[in-house]
């Protein structure tokens, strides 16, 4: 008889958020339920029965044992006691009302430099995935890119459309859920692609906007943490990095990388497209000397 494969390894809390992302893509209805609400309860998981899972996301204690199958365990107890060692290993993570007074005394830095290099190490098999592929091939097609990020995501939403508005024409930024947003969203439908932005809290802004784009038929390119996760739901594409929290602030480094990435990968899907576009911005902004230092034909002593 051949031999049963091993079960899934994890030297840290990567192994398992890695592993769902990998699955993701592949699963639907229940089974995806279950690795949306793991990706964002990871902590809770090990303390969860079969049923208790179950309850919290919704579906039946049958949907639970077949997806701890899918995953390569013999069994729901396996996957726990996996996840569980897993998060030993990992720095402790505090909710934000805590984390202040939990920090360590003297300098903290050092364990959010860990996390944070942790949280980067991640990303490569989330670029590896079919979702990021698929991310990126939606911004590329898009006939307009609404990009939003609210609360303290905004500078993140600012940076990519900074970026991709030098790719694609008609891109919009928002940040705040105001009557300028209400009024460019009559102008948009299921040509018009929306990059969603999230972290570190869910805010109520994010969901009237997700709520507001379902309503207008655009597909959306979710990025967001685990803790935005479980409150936002999953968009037409998800890409999920964690964020980590310092004594007082929130650091996205992941998640910045991860956001510019995804702008290349939008620019590399295209690369013809790409390059007509950059040279017309160079020249323009050459013209304009958007940049300190950049020569025009006026500073040429040679041009008349």
């Amino acid at each position: 008889m051949p031999s049963k494969a091993a079960p899934p390894q994890f030297q840290d809390r990567s192994g398992p958020t890695q592993l769902l992302h990998h699955e993701l893509p592949t699963l639907s209805g229940a089974q995806r339920t279950l690795a949306l609400y793991v990706l964002g309860n990871l902590e809770r998981v090990p303390f969860l029965s079969a049923t208790d899972l179950a309850l919290a996301a919704g579906v039946s204690q049958s949907s639970v044992t077949r997806f701890a199958a899918r995953l390569g365990f013999a069994g729901y107890p396996n996957f726990t006691t996996a996840v569980g060692e897993a998060l030993l290993r990992a720095p402790d993570a505090h909710v934000p009302a805590d984390r202040f007074d939990l920090a360590m005394p003297g300098s903290p830095y050092a364990s959010v430099l860990k996390q944070e290099a942790q949280a980067l190490a991640q990303l490569g098999g989330l670029l590896a995935s079919d979702g990021f592929r698929q991310a990126a091939a939606l911004l590329a097609s898009a006939e307009h890119l609404v990009v939003a990020g609210f609360a303290a995501a905004s500078a993140l939403a600012v940076h990519a459309s900074l970026y991709l508005s030098r790719l694609r024409p008609h891109t919009s930024a928002h940040t705040v859920f105001d009557a300028a947003l209400m009024t460019q969203a009559t102008h948009w439908n299921a040509g018009s692609v929306a990059l969603v932005i999230a972290a570190p809290r869910p805010a109520s802004d994010t969901l009237r906007l997700l709520h507001l784009l379902k309503r207008r038929g655009v597909p959306v390119v979710l990025v967001c943490d685990p803790a935005n996760l479980a409150v936002l739901g999953s968009g037409d594409v998800t890409l999920v990095a964690p964020v980590t929290l310092g004594p007082t602030t929130a650091i996205p480094a992941a998640m910045l990388t991860l956001v510019s990435l995804l702008v290349d990968a939008t620019a590399l899907a295209e690369p013809e497209r790409t390059r007509r576009a950059l040279r017309a911005f160079e020249e323009v902004s050459a013209g304009a000397k958007l940049f300190a230092g950049t020569p025009t034909e006026a500073d040429d002593p040679g041009v008349t």
